[in-house]
């Protein structure tokens, strides 16, 4: 079912309305005027305080119920922006082009060959639906919207403690509904950059071979960093240094791969230049390096694909070898999990390749580094920039945020554990995960701040196959008026 009426069909009826709405106006990182904008009227026609700060971060308040007047005031914050990834073959503009949003037989909202936005659409749609309802206990909310979460946490970053004016707070930015999340990574994000010296390809004696990446899984790069999923952008490196190890000189005319730093690629392309006595056996050893991928993530991505074609289109430049062994250096970059938390599987530290572009002669990298700790960010940071100096490249952007330091005797932890348990008879799981969050960059600004995070269950953030379960929107929202009523 494909249509707007679907998704206001389905209970909650006012959280999949407002949803509806958020899939309506284009809101990728950057792009969040129009959310604002659509904020401020919701926050006009409900007769409730609000004002938006220079970066765009939008304060709604709401007084609180009879019964509640006088207790502690309680923060409900979700971010504005998502994240937008499109197959490569579908026409579909972020900037303009609202999200079709789709109801499958299985119980869940997907979207039409692009990422969803539940992340963090569900979390917005569900304060709004709390600030409109009429018949629901709580203290006064001091609801915050944020913008450039997904990027650079920009809009957390420019709050000042004036702005997280209350002591507690629910983050509704996670994916899994029953686990309460008490901390989280911090990172760094990258935009580096090379210049490589280019030459003229020969007149004769060279062919161009197209390389194609495609049907990855992709996904998360904190959450799925540690499902061992292929990295489009990576294993496109990988073949082509594959071939320089086989004695195979080949150069670079056009690299793409990925669309955003915090997203693992899951398709991509290359075009390769070579001598035409060496295409054949270039094209059978790409072809055996391609099986050998697909062998090892039949498990993780069982329909990833590979094409590899020569094209009678042959490019004007192509890089020099020590250009292309260059750019070759900075597929270290994606290093996935650098270390493990002691005795488990769940990832500390961790960087991902996000992003591969080429334009103008320029080759861009974007990527994210997470850590959990203060040895954690050294490590990563420290294996980043001495690959930037070995390539021979520039850092053009670094941005970083804070990791959250988890509190296990939170007070809003414990009413978090007995209002699930009292709403679902089951009992909650306490986590910290390898995901950004901007609760550590809140309790930087208030240190006495009380704040978990919790969600709906969503699964394939930041890919196309981004989806939530529709019976899971319907119990976070019931968990979060009784955690209200709780206060």
């Amino acid at each position: 079912m494909n249509n707007e009426s679907a998704l206001n069909s389905l209970e909650p009826i006012p959280v999949w309305q407002y949803f509806s709405d958020i899939c309506n106006i284009p809101h990728t990182s950057g792009n969040e005027k129009n959310m604002g904008d659509f904020l401020i009227e919701f926050a006009r026609v409900h007769n409730l305080e609000c004002h938006q700060s220079n970066c765009g971060n939008v304060f709604i308040k709401k007084a609180a119920t009879s019964d509640k007047v006088g207790h502690s005031p309680v923060i409900l914050q979700a971010h504005m922006d998502m994240v937008g990834v499109k197959n490569d073959k579908t026409e579909f503009d972020f900037s303009i082009d609202p999200i079709k949003p789709v109801v499958t037989d299985d119980g869940f909202v997907t979207a039409e060959n692009t990422t969803l936005g539940a992340d963090n659409g569900i979390g917005m749609a569900i304060i709004l639906a709390i600030l409109a309802g009429n018949n629901i206990s709580h203290p006064e909310i001091h609801a915050l919207f944020t913008v450039a979460e997904e990027t650079s946490m920009g809009g957390a970053v420019l709050l000042t403690p004036d702005d997280i004016d209350a002591n507690l707070a629910i983050n509704i930015d996670s994916e899994d509904l029953g686990e309460i999340c008490v901390g989280c990574a911090g990172g760094s994000g990258y935009t580096i950059s090379t210049e490589p010296d280019i030459a003229a390809v020969p007149d004769t004696g060279y062919d161009a071979l197209v390389i194609r990446v495609y049907n990855g899984v992709g996904g998360h790069s904190g959450i799925d960093i540690n499902k061992k999923r292929l990295n489009a952008a990576s294993a496109i490196l990988a073949m082509i240094n594959f071939l320089k190890e086989s004695d195979i000189d080949v150069h670079i005319s056009d690299i793409s791969s990925g669309t955003v730093k915090n997203s693992i690629p899951s398709e991509g392309y290359a075009v390769i230049c070579l001598q035409k006595h060496l295409t054949s056996k270039a094209l059978t050893l790409l072809q055996d390096f391609a099986l050998r991928l697909q062998t090892r993530y039949t498990e993780t991505d069982p329909n990833i694909s590979f094409e590899f074609s020569k094209t009678d289109n042959i490019p004007d430049f192509m890089t020099t070898e020590k250009a292309t062994e260059n750019i070759l250096t900075l597929q270290g970059l994606n290093t996935k999990i650098m270390e493990y938390v002691p005795g488990t599987q769940n990832p500390m530290t961790s960087c991902n390749l996000g992003r591969i572009h080429w334009e103008n002669n320029k080759c861009t990298f974007s990527l994210l580094a997470r850590f959990a700790t203060s040895e954690g960010k050294n490590k990563v940071e420290s294996r980043i920039n001495e690959l930037v100096a070995a390539a021979g490249a520039v850092i053009d952007n670094y941005e970083t945020y804070v990791y959250w330091e988890p509190d296990f005797e939170s007070h809003m932890l414990s009413r978090a554990v007995s209002t699930y348990h009292k709403l679902t008879g089951n009992d909650s799981v306490t986590t910290v995960i390898h995901a950004g969050l901007e609760c550590g960059l809140f309790k930087k600004l208030n240190p006495k701040l009380d704040i978990i995070s919790i969600g709906p269950d969503i699964y394939g953030a930041h890919s196309c196959n981004e989806k939530v379960r529709i019976s899971s929107v319907a119990v976070c929202f019931e968990w979060i008026k009784l955690m209200l009523a709780d206060i």
